[in-house]
């Protein structure tokens, strides 16, 4: 009776890996016309170097993309993301947000940015998350996550 027991634990590490990751996430916007005067984000020029069409983008903190400005595609690159919004910038519950999935396409950087600098992935920016994601406003993502809530940044969870 060991033998097949054996066999069994024996197979473990050969089992595919279907464990969801999930960490407490901000959400941001940005793309063509935001008010930091950001390029279109809905192009082939992503530090990734691709972007999904039909589908939705978004930037991640440095500490989840996995390497730095200038560095090229880290190993986010191509994940994707379910992001869920639960409340504003103020703690108040979001009316009108709805969850979206999205494939990280590029990287929102620590340098100058207090949304994404979070230190190492227990760390937390100053609304207490984990990451960050700055969802694509030319492709959509923006608009399909904050819906009707006239929220700009909200905070939930994100899972891969």
């Amino acid at each position: 009776m060991k033998f097949p027991l054996t066999l069994f634990l024996l197979s473990l590490p050969f089992l595919p890996s279907t464990i969801a990751q999930t960490y407490k996430a901000s959400f941001t916007k940005y793309g063509q016309g935001d008010q930091n005067g950001s390029p279109n984000c809905n192009t082939a020029t992503a530090a990734c170097g691709f972007y999904s069409y039909p589908g939705y983008n978004a930037a991640v903190s440095q500490n989840l993309f996995g390497v730095g400005p200038g560095a090229g595609a880290g190993p986010a690159c191509g994940s994707c993301w379910q992001l869920t919004p639960n409340t504003d910038s103020s703690g108040n519950t979001i009316r009108g947000a709805k969850s979206i999935v999205v494939k990280v396409n590029n990287l929102c950087p620590a340098q100058g940015n207090p949304l994404c600098a979070q230190n190492g992935m227990a760390g937390a920016n100053q609304y207490g998350a984990n990451v960050n994601f700055d969802t694509c406003i030319d492709d959509g993502a923006s608009a399909a996550l904050f819906g009707s809530s006239g929220v700009g940044l909200a905070v939930g969870t994100a899972t891969k």
